[in-house]
């Protein structure tokens, strides 16, 4: 059974937990691929990696950015969440070729790396400041 206040908590976690996969994802999987191109067809993710991670950090973001408005009343980690949404969500384009680039795939590591690096400090920092605010309430 979750407990109301136990959702946003679980919410924060998963984002952040999804966040600083992809962003482990997005910077060692390159430099592994670089240091045994013979295990490279083992490493390999499936194409829609990007998208789906993107889908699971999404309503994470969304479910604990809301409830931790709720108790602290900031908007900066919802805004920074935001931020690092549409970087992921740049970082998917440029990796599908949607969206011009010089280098398409290191615009896809930089801005994935980018959103990754800011939904995790979102998330952060919503935990901390609903911690603060008194996380144990029940909401309002």
């Amino acid at each position: 059974m979750c407990l109301p206040a136990a959702r946003p908590r679980l919410a924060d976690l998963t984002g952040l937990v999804l966040s600083l996969t992809c962003l482990i994802h997005c910077l060692t999987l390159p430099l592994a691929l670089l240091l045994a191109p013979a295990l490279s067809r083992w490493i390999a993710l499936p194409e829609g990696v990007h998208a789906a991670i993107l889908l699971l950090a999404l309503p994470a973001a969304v479910i604990a950015m809301r409830d931790g408005w709720r108790r602290h009343r900031r908007v900066a980690p919802a805004m920074l969440a935001v931020a690092g949404l549409g970087l992921l969500a740049l970082g998917l384009s440029a990796h599908e070729g949607w969206i011009a680039a010089a280098d398409p795939g290191m615009a896809d590591r930089l801005l994935t790396s980018a959103g990754a690096l800011a939904l995790a400090a979102a998330h952060l920092v919503n935990w901390r400041w609903r911690h603060r605010a008194g996380w144990h309430k029940l909401p309002e």
